[in-house]
């Protein structure tokens, strides 16, 4: 008996269109307004800030991986290359300055209870930071807006090491103590002096490691003015969607620090000027 022929499954070629799967991506762009073209824009400018929150998120959490495990050079390249995706956040939010007031307000009742503090990637990305403010009562207010399975993916987000612990971790792992923040800006001080005579090559990659959590740290404070200057501009004093206090909310939050021990250390290592 001869061998049974299996038929040939014809293979839909790769094409541009159906890798990036365009169709089911451009048809998200769904405006709930009639007649109003801004929506569109506003739409399609907060769609492309969760994609990047997305990138953001798997950088930062293999980040925070690469420390846990003891290598530093990983980490500063996923934290550099978190710089670069935020920066590509904040050019993102610029086509939505081109929007006069006139045209939010014709569209800005179809927006409702939402808001853009019930992002959940965002939250994701400042609990994955250690921010407190995540878990404090302002979060808690935020975290009841989201969905389930939002809420889920943020509890086990909450409930895993913090960038912030994995760096401490890291500084333990190369000999420094670091049980308390005087011990820390100790080590701080080491690594803003290194590379000295006797310190081990890694103090150097440490150092830059440091370095790139500042970076990744004062990035997010441009997009949070970013966002703060452009709700401003768009409502001034108004309240916020979804019951927020607006721009008071934006520009009090500007300055949140991911991790303050590094900045208030900034002049750790630095001689005194003579005479002190």
């Amino acid at each position: 008996m001869p061998e049974p022929v299996t038929p040939v499954t014809p293979v839909t070629p790769v094409t541009y269109e159906n890798y990036l799967r365009l169709p089911e991506l451009l048809a998200l762009q769904v405006p709930l307004a009639d007649g109003v073209d801004d929506e569109l824009l506003f739409i399609a400018v907060h769609q492309v800030q969760e994609l990047w929150f997305g990138q953001l998120l798997r950088d930062l959490t293999d980040a925070r991986d690469r420390m846990l495990e003891g290598d530093a050079r990983p980490a500063r390249a996923r934290l550099v290359r978190s710089v670069a995706v935020t920066r590509a956040l904040i050019a993102g939010i610029h086509p939505l300055r081109t929007m006069p007031p006139r045209e939010f307000h014709a569209f800005r009742g179809v927006l409702g209870s939402s808001s853009g503090a019930q992002s959940a990637q965002y939250l994701e990305i400042a609990a994955l930071c250690g921010a407190d403010w995540v878990r404090g009562e302002y979060g808690a207010r935020v975290i009841a807006g989201l969905s389930a399975p939002e809420r889920e993916r943020l509890r086990r987000r909450l409930a895993e090491p913090t960038l912030w612990e994995a760096f401490v971790a890291l500084l333990g792992k190369a000999g420094f103590a670091v049980a308390t923040p005087e011990d820390r800006r100790e080590a701080y001080g080491r690594l803003a002096a290194a590379p000295r005579d006797g310190d081990p090559a890694e103090f150097a990659e440490l150092a830059e490691l440091s370095e790139a959590l500042v970076d990744h740290d004062e990035i997010w404070t441009e997009w949070r003015a970013c966002h703060a200057l452009l709700v401003e501009r768009q409502i001034g004093g108004r309240p916020g969607t979804g019951g927020s206090s607006g721009v008071a909310h934006l520009r009090a939050a500007v300055y949140r620090r991911f991790y303050p021990e590094l900045w208030e250390a900034r002049d750790a290592g630095v001689p005194a000027p003579p005479g002190r």
